[in-house]
């Protein structure tokens, strides 16, 4: 083996155990204490916003997804508590079903 063959073939395997060892862009993020914290964490942020206090909305967390499931009386606050519940530090995906009366979480 060449010295030159020997470099790339070390270069190649570093690339690829760097591709390997990178988190996925679509992975879930995993909260700590898991999804009945996560869960507790957003419902308990969601009810301490002064712009969601009429609102009726509750929170359900599934393999690290937040789902947001309720009622409102208006856009704004569907809104509101999609961006109260990023704002939770670890918060991965979120489906956000407030008004949604087909939905089933």
């Amino acid at each position: 083996m060449t010295k030159s063959f020997k470099l790339t073939l070390a270069a190649g395997f570093l690339s690829a155990s760097a591709l390997l060892a990178a988190p996925s862009a679509f992975a879930q993020t995993t909260f700590p204490g898991g999804d009945s914290a996560e869960a507790s964490t957003v419902q308990t942020a969601i009810d301490h916003d002064a712009s969601l206090r009429l609102a009726h909305i509750n929170v359900q967390t599934i393999d690290g997804v937040v789902y947001l499931q309720g009622r409102t009386d208006d856009a704004s606050s569907v809104e509101r508590a999609e961006e109260v519940a990023r704002g939770v530090p670890n918060v991965g995906k979120i489906v956000n079903a407030i008004g949604d009366s087909d939905f089933q979480g």
